[in-house]
């Protein structure tokens, strides 16, 4: 009788342990594919971007409205991802940082068709760059 009772003891302490080992080396596995902040925020700035592409493209967004839009949300992505502030900052100061070179040579773009009474320039084209912009960051 004891000698059964320490068999199922045994038995049921060996499952427990398998059980917590394999959790332990998943919860691993799944952490390490996680994605890293970083690529978090891309992909939320990515699908800001594609937000105002959809929106144009059902025309409930005007290219000048979504050129400023897509203004915002570049400088908004800067400010997440370096932790300066740089929705006050001017063009000179993103072009003269390295880190936000690209994102001040974007906006430089989208100036003109931003502020402009009309423009030529197609939204399409501007949120092309801002997910190259984007996607590039590192």
């Amino acid at each position: 009788m004891i000698l059964a009772l320490l068999c199922l003891v045994v038995i049921t302490a060996l499952i427990v342990g398998t059980l917590k080992i394999t959790r332990a080396i998943e919860k691993r596995i799944a952490y390490r594919r996680r994605p890293d902040d970083v690529e978090t925020l891309k992909a939320e700035f990515l699908r800001a971007v594609n937000d105002i592409a959809d929106r144009h493209e059902a025309e409930e967004l005007g290219a000048r409205e979504g050129h400023h839009e897509l203004t915002g949300v570049m400088r908004r992505f800067v400010r997440r991802t370096t932790g300066h502030d740089v929705t006050s900052q001017d063009l000179a100061t993103l072009l003269a940082d390295q880190r936000t070179r690209a994102v001040g040579e974007l906006i430089a773009d989208l100036y003109e068709p931003d502020f402009a009474m009309s423009s030529d320039r197609d939204l399409r084209d501007s949120v092309r760059r801002a997910r190259e912009v984007i996607r590039s960051w590192s």
